[in-house]
């Protein structure tokens, strides 16, 4: 009995099938990026960190020829958001619109964040720099932080802030301990809520980020005592910093991106230098001026090096203060 001849493929049909392996890869391995990017932010569309989470959106897209879309993903802190980005695939399409609260705050405050900022997240490149403003209602007498000082030392009085655990609050309790006083603390989810007893003067003064408390201090409503950051903030070099009264003092609220470990070394790079030489436009420095905020170009390391610092620092004023998260 004869066997059947082994069956054959015409040279063409062998070469397209070769060509067709050979570009396999190259189809697995599409230039990065080929879709979509997304950046989620964990807080509503309106405040300050979607503000510059869309500033970031627009900086990449331009860049990287991809829509670049924000999702706002709000709650806990932000820490839904991040654990969010944490369960996606680590390919560079899905980043973390990082603040105070992910990087270095939520890990001491909540019992579970469900994640590691320094482990879990790598560092891409800080966006901007937003300096909290201690400020006081006219009716106490006082302009500025020593007479704020000697006032509450004298007489209790009540301070309110805009966010528990959040950088707002930590500038007060700092504020406080450093200051050596006791004060009634008045707890407020978000800045309109306090202004409504801050501005009638139902409590004497409060804490909030620069850009939604300075309208105030203009109108004549509120008397600025004093910004957080170390020096003078150069868009209100009038108002001096709590550090020229309390060497040593320090809370702003910095913000960055970041990706989930495991994202390719080279996606990290692409974007930060696409985050670098946007921010370093003048009509981004100018927007971000008007804002409130400083831009912060630079490194990932740079970056890392200040979560890190941030980390430990910010924790053990948590730790001393005992503040939780309900």
């Amino acid at each position: 009995m004869s066997r059947a001849a082994p069956a054959t493929l015409p040279r063409r049909s062998w070469l397209a099938a070769a060509t067709t392996l050979l570009a396999a890869p190259a189809l697995a391995q599409a230039p990065w990026p080929n879709r979509p990017v997304r950046i989620f932010v964990g807080f509503p569309a309106g405040g300050t960190t979607d503000i510059l989470g869309r500033i970031a959106a627009q900086i990449l897209q331009e860049s990287l020829g991809q829509p670049v879309v924000v999702e706002n993903r709000p709650g806990a802190g932000s820490n839904i958001a991040a654990q969010a980005v944490l369960r996606t695939v680590p390919d560079g399409y899905t980043l973390l619109l990082g603040s105070p609260g992910t990087n270095a705050i939520n890990p001491h405050l909540y019992a579970n964040a469900g994640y590691d900022p320094l482990k879990d997240f790598l560092p891409i490149g800080q966006i901007a720099e937003v300096p909290n403003l201690i400020a006081a209602h006219p009716s106490l007498g006082v302009r500025d932080a020593a007479a704020l000082i000697a006032l509450a030392k004298s007489r209790t009085l009540s301070y309110g802030e805009t966010s528990i655990g959040g950088s707002t609050h930590l500038a007060a309790e700092l504020f406080r301990l450093m200051g050596g006083f006791e004060a009634t603390h008045i707890p407020y989810r978000g800045s309109s809520p306090m202004m409504v007893d801050l501005l009638p003067g139902r409590i004497d003064f409060g804490t909030d980020n620069l850009p939604s408390i300075m309208p105030h201090v203009r109108s004549g409503a509120l008397v600025a005592i004093g910004v957080t950051s170390a020096e003078r903030w150069p868009a209100n070099p009038d108002i001096p910093a709590i550090a020229e009264t309390l060497p040593g003092y320090e809370v702003t609220a910095w913000f960055g991106l970041v990706a989930p470990r495991g994202t390719p070394p080279e996606i990290i790079a692409r974007v930060n230098q696409a985050l670098r030489a946007g921010l370093e436009k003048p009509e981004t420095v100018s927007r971000m001026v008007e804002l409130g905020a400083r831009p912060l170009p630079g490194p990932p390391e740079v970056y890392q090096a200040r979560n890190e610092r941030e980390f430990v620092r910010l924790g053990d004023l948590i730790r001393r203060v005992g503040i939780r998260a309900e």
